[in-house]
């Protein structure tokens, strides 16, 4: 997203995501805007989870007539957790 009609801009970080709204943003005002503001600002402050603040940020961005490309996130590779379930024991 990007004030220059036409352009893509991709956006990796909640720090350039906060610069994004404050300097480059198409609209002033609006109610998700707001909401993206505090949530950025809560996850640089380490209040609030990266993945909030990028929900946040993706509806703001949304509501000021941004194209917004989602692509399919897949879940962390690695091991499955197990249940911690407790065992019974069979005698």
């Amino acid at each position: 997203m990007t004030s220059q009609p036409g352009r893509m801009r991709v956006v990796t970080s909640a720090l350039r995501a906060a610069e994004c709204l404050l300097n480059d943003w198409p609209i002033e005002q609006g109610k998700k805007l707001s909401v993206a503001r505090e949530a950025l600002l809560s996850c640089l402050e380490r209040k609030l989870s990266p993945g909030a603040a990028r929900v946040a940020f993706i509806e703001a961005a949304k509501e000021a007539g941004n194209y917004v490309d989602e692509p399919q996130r897949l879940p962390p590779a690695g091991k499955a957790k197990k249940s911690h379930r407790a065992r019974r024991r069979l005698s």
